[in-house]
């Protein structure tokens, strides 16, 4: 992976080069009474340079606000975990067959006991 980043970086900075040969023309950049004269592919980058500048700073509120909902959800985590720790392991309960239930369950009243309970 080492290799191909290498191999991209050469390419990118090669293509950059040619870029710059083929259009080094003067320009004249005029901006609110202020103006400048350059090459255009200068001017090209550094306007593309601002650009992912700016888009990193209008995505950074965004960042910064994940970040901190990652960070809250991991403090949790661990308190949990934590909190597990010292209570020890919870045991773990097996569901009782079917037929189990009904032979567990406490006998029916017959209609002569039923009148001894009083009803609500």
């Amino acid at each position: 992976m080492r290799i191909f980043y290498i191999i991209f970086l050469i390419a990118v900075v090669i293509v950059a080069v040619v870029f710059a040969g083929q259009n080094s023309a003067p320009v004249t950049v005029a901006f609110l009474g202020w103006s400048a004269n350059s090459s255009m592919s200068l001017v090209l980058v550094i306007t593309f340079a601002v650009g992912i500048l700016l888009g990193m700073l209008l995505l950074l509120p965004s960042v910064w606000k994940r970040t901190r909902a990652l960070s809250a959800h991991k403090k949790k985590l661990r308190e949990t975990e934590n909190q597990l720790k010292n209570a020890g392991s919870i045991p773990e309960v097996k569901a009782p067959a079917s037929d189990e239930i009904v032979a567990d369950a406490p006998p029916a009243q017959d209609e002569s006991q039923a009148g001894d309970v009083k009803k609500p």
